[in-house]
């Protein structure tokens, strides 16, 4: 196109209403569009001239906004790219038409499958949350306006809050939405909530404390425990509640070991309002900032008044004896060792003295064990007014007490002691309107002659009691090796004693006793005979005592009964003549309960008579709780059996008791038989003996007649039976059934 055709195409369009277009378009200027409305004059070379540089600057234009909407366009990708909240735009509908990187990572879908997706998909009922209608201004949701929650590709299902607008894009309106999960702050928050709770329905007291230590907050607890209302403490210093029984040295340890280690926990002592002191268990913990720095101090604690109470009575019932208050067995033996590591030290001794109390089980069955308990406080009370405070004094249990002589520094301060706790003992005590007097027997052991260990020390000491028990009671022993000897004899002895049982290493001798004045054989007595295989023939005078020490005598006693029952109707089944037999029954056999059922049994087994049988006891015996013993031997005596005292004359038979025993024969102890001939004493005792039983209706037999002037003085006295070498020694049962068939001969 040539330039006149150029300028008349132009001339064609620049009418007014092209114009006005280029106008608002921007492409010329409004000036001189104005200027040409009115009329004024130009040249067309001039006007192309002018629309061609205006048409320039106006490309020019176009590409500066072409690139600033490129880079808008950039920016605005980039943020939505690197944006952690998830970013939607969508339709009114709600379907979603564009989105970020972080929309994918919150609910789990892929970019392509929210495209497209409806937004209620993913929020639940959103539409219902949001109003319609045209937004001014942006409008936020959170989970305190309503229960908002997101679901997850995979259906899980969390807490969201969203700010939701609606901006201009490509000149019109767009719903945008900005979503952020809220998870982690609706934990926390619950957390607070929790923490608020506890705060202040906790039973234990909680105090909060700045970094400087001044209270700043406190729970109802606190009040509760302390009594102080929280204006009353707030600004204070905890310190000040607590009791001054705790020294600096243990506030500089608490500050010590949480400013170290951030916590300190233990037992303190603090003050309530109206000044009790009790006792409480504070747990103090430091809190940290971000930075791990200290700002604020929580002190909780909880009143261990109740606790400590229980506590004591425990320790009270696990230490020290209920009935005394005395130390107790365990306590006992916690303070020895604690003595011998004293004295191990400083080279000083210790004495462990071992009380036992003389013949208490009989004030004890007579009164009844309301009136021994408290003999057993009043003997309590003595003991400890005996010793120094540093001496400990303890009840094992019944009657037995011990005593600990901390660092003493000879034996004789321990018999010194002694001497002062039998002389304290030796006043007599009133219980229940009655005067009793009572003693004890003690042994004393040293540490470290005779042991360096709890275990000797207590058996020693036990020995030495018991030693002094022999020695006649109401006296103090010391332990020697002589006496410990003496126990392990003891203990050998039992042993024995249980293997001869076992090996059937018991016989029986039957000493035959005779009518004095046909001076025909009318009974016998059965005597226990014990050979030891390696030893031979042990003496019943010392192993006897031993068994009667233990149980062994029960099993022995109901051995030779029964044997001797046995043997008697088996020489009856022989032809030969029935006598009488006399066995000994011993203390403890009369003690058992089932004493009666089981001599009722051997009777049976055996098929002897009852009128056969003969018991013997001993003074000692029969005074032993002589109410039930009259009890037992009238039940004897009702089955037919007879009874007799053995060795009368040496005990301490009482005359008021003797007329009720139902006896029927008194036995003279040979020591009095022996001189009768020489010795004037023992012939009125032999005399009034045998004057008193007729008087009581009571036959006599005198044992040990070894000589024809013995027998003779004794049918003078018309004693009425003997037994003794004079007649014959004891028999085995071989020789004693000859005996016996001669009679029948």
């Amino acid at each position: 196109m040539n330039k006149e055709e150029l300028e008349k195409n132009l001339s064609q369009k620049l009418d007014s209403e092209d114009i006005e277009h280029k106008s608002k378009a921007g492409i010329v200027p409004a000036t001189k569009i104005e200027g040409l409305k009115q009329g004024q004059s130009y040249k067309k070379a001039d006007v192309i001239s002018q629309l061609q540089i205006e048409l320039c600057e106006t490309n020019k234009g176009l590409l500066g906004l072409a690139v600033e909407l490129e880079q808008s366009e950039e920016k605005y990708s980039s943020i939505l790219k690197n944006a952690a909240e998830t970013i939607f735009t969508f339709t009114d509908e709600g379907i979603i038409e564009t989105t970020n990187p972080a929309a994918s990572v919150l609910f789990g879908y892929e970019e392509r499958e929210l495209l497209g997706l409806n937004i209620n998909a993913i929020i639940p009922k959103f539409n219902q949350l949001v109003p319609e209608l045209d937004l001014e201004e942006n409008i936020s949701h959170s989970m305190d306006d309503a229960a908002i929650y997101g679901i997850h590709k995979k259906g899980d299902a969390f807490p969201i809050e969203f700010t939701l607008g609606r901006p201009f894009f490509a000149s019109k309106r767009q719903w945008l939405v900005i979503i952020r999960d809220i998870t982690e702050r609706k934990r926390a928050e619950e957390d607070l909530r929790l923490m608020a709770k506890i705060f202040h329905g906790s039973t234990d007291a909680i105090v909060i404390a700045d970094i400087r230590g001044r209270i700043i907050d406190a729970n109802e607890a606190f009040t509760t425990i302390t009594g102080y209302e929280k204006d009353m403490i707030l600004g204070k210093h905890p310190i000040s509640l607590i009791s001054e029984k705790h020294n600096d040295h243990f506030h500089f340890e608490l500050r010590y070991t949480l400013l170290k280690t951030g916590a300190w926990c233990g037992e303190v002592w603090t003050k309530r309002k109206d000044g009790e002191i009790y006792p409480i268990w504070l747990s103090i913990y430091s809190v940290k900032d971000e930075n791990n720095v200290t700002t604020h101090f929580v002190g909780i604690f909880s009143d261990i008044t109740a606790r400590k109470e229980s506590e004591n009575k425990l320790k009270q019932l696990a230490h020290y004896d209920s009935l005394t208050g005395l130390a107790n067995r365990t306590q006992f033996i916690e303070r020895l060792k604690w003595s011998i590591d004293i004295a191990k030290r400083d080279g000083k001794k210790t004495a462990l003295m071992f009380l036992d109390l003389d013949r208490f089980k009989l004030i004890n069955d007579t009164l009844g064990h309301q009136a021994g308990d408290l003999l057993l406080i009043e003997v309590a009370q003595r003991l400890t007014k005996s010793v120094r405070e540093v001496d400990t004094v303890s009840r094992l249990a019944g009657d037995e007490f011990t005593i600990i002589l901390n660092s003493i520094k000879s034996p004789e301060d321990a018999g010194f002691v002694a001497k002062k706790i039998l002389d304290a003992l030796a006043v007599s005590v009133l219980l229940e309107g009655r005067e009793i007097f009572i003693s004890t027997s003690i042994g004393i052991a040293i540490y470290p002659s005779d042991g360096l260990d709890v275990n000797h020390l207590v058996k020693n000491a036990d020995t030495a009691m018991y030693h002094a028990k022999e020695r006649g009671r109401n006296n103090f022993q010391f332990f020697s090796n002589k006496m410990n000897q003496k126990v392990q004899n003891e203990l050998e002895m039992e042993t024995n004693l249980r293997q001869a049982l076992k090996n059937n290493e018991f016989t029986l001798n039957y000493q035959p006793q005779f009518d004095l004045n046909s001076q025909q054989m009318i009974g016998l007595e059965v005597l226990l005979r014990w050979k030891h295989p390696i030893l031979g023939f042990i003496s019943p005078a010392l192993f006897i005592p031993h068994a009667e020490k233990s149980d062994l005598i029960i099993t022995i006693g109901e051995w030779v009964l029964r044997t001797a029952c046995e043997r008697s109707m088996a020489w009856q089944a022989e032809g030969l003549k029935p006598v009488r037999i006399s066995v000994n029954l011993s203390g403890m056999q009369l003690k058992q309960h089932n004493l009666i059922d089981k001599i009722t049994q051997i009777l049976c087994e055996t098929k002897l008579p009852p009128e056969l049988l003969e018991l013997e006891l001993t003074e000692g015996v029969l005074m032993d709780n002589a109410e039930m013993t009259i009890n037992t031997l009238n039940k004897l005596k009702e089955m037919g059996i007879r009874l007799s005292i053995d060795d009368f004359g040496t005990g301490y038979s009482s005359l008021s008791y003797l007329k009720r025993f139902p006896i029927d024969t008194l036995k003279i102890d040979q020591s009095f038989v022996k001189d009768i001939v020489t010795d004037n004493d023992d012939n009125a005792i032999a005399s009034t003996i045998i004057a008193m039983a007729h008087n009581l209706r009571l036959k006599v037999i005198a044992e040990g007649v070894e000589t024809k002037e013995q027998l003779d003085i004794l049918y003078e006295k018309k004693c009425d039976e003997v037994q003794g070498y004079y007649f014959s020694r004891p028999l085995i049962e071989a020789d004693f059934c000859k005996l016996l068939a001669n009679l029948k001969n």
